[in-house]
C-alpha cells in the first residue's frame, strides 16, 4: 500500500503551509517562600501561592503581614498598590519648634519574572496632593529599585 505524500502530510498536519499548534508554556509554579532582596540591601520574607484559573495571580504575604496579587502580564507578575506608612520621615525644626516628620503614603509599581526571580520596583508619592503635607526634609530618594527573590522553602 503506497500512501501519497500529500495525505501524509495531511493527516499529521506537517507541510502544505498548515503550521502545527503552539504549545502554550505555563509559567514556573510560584508557590513557596522567597527571600526578598533589593540591591539597596534591605531584605524581606514573601510568601507566594499561585492560582492559574484561566490566568494566573501571585498571592503574595509578607513577614511584615502586608500581602497584596499580582496577576501574570506579559510573562511577569506585576502590582500596583499603595503602601499606606511607606515613607517614614525625620523629626524637623521650623523656626523654635521640633515636628514629627510622620509616616505618608507611597504608591508602588512592582513586576518580576517568574523564570528569572528578578524584578524591579518603582515608588512614587500617593498623590500631588500629598507632596505639601510632606516635611521639606522628607522624599524619596532613590525612586527605582531592582530585586531579586530566592526560593528558601
Amino acid at each position: 500500500m503506497k500512501a501519497s505524500a500529500t495525505a501524509v502530510a495531511l493527516l499529521f498536519g506537517v507541510g502544505l503551509g498548515v503550521a502545527a499548534p503552539q504549545a502554550k508554556a505555563e509559567p514556573p509554579a510560584m508557590d513557596g517562600v522567597y527571600l526578598y532582596a533589593d540591591d539597596d540591601g534591605g531584605k524581606g520574607t514573601w510568601t507566594v501561592s499561585t492560582t492559574c484559573s484561566p490566568s494566573c495571580v501571585a498571592h503574595v504575604t509578607t513577614a511584615q503581614g502586608g500581602s497584596f496579587d499580582a496577576p501574570l502580564i506579559d510573562g511577569q507578575y506585576v502590582n500596583s498598590r499603595t503602601i499606606p506608612d511607606g515613607l517614614n520621615c525625620p523629626l524637623y525644626v521650623m523656626g523654635d519648634f521640633l515636628f514629627d516628620g510622620g509616616y505618608h503614603p507611597v504608591s508602588i509599581v512592582q513586576w518580576w519574572d517568574p523564570a528569572t526571580l528578578s524584578g524591579e520596583v518603582h515608588f512614587t508619592p500617593y498623590t500631588k496632593v500629598d507632596i505639601p503635607h510632606v516635611p521639606p526634609n522628607c522624599y524619596i530618594v532613590d525612586h527605582h529599585q531592582l530585586f531579586t527573590l530566592t526560593k528558601v522553602g
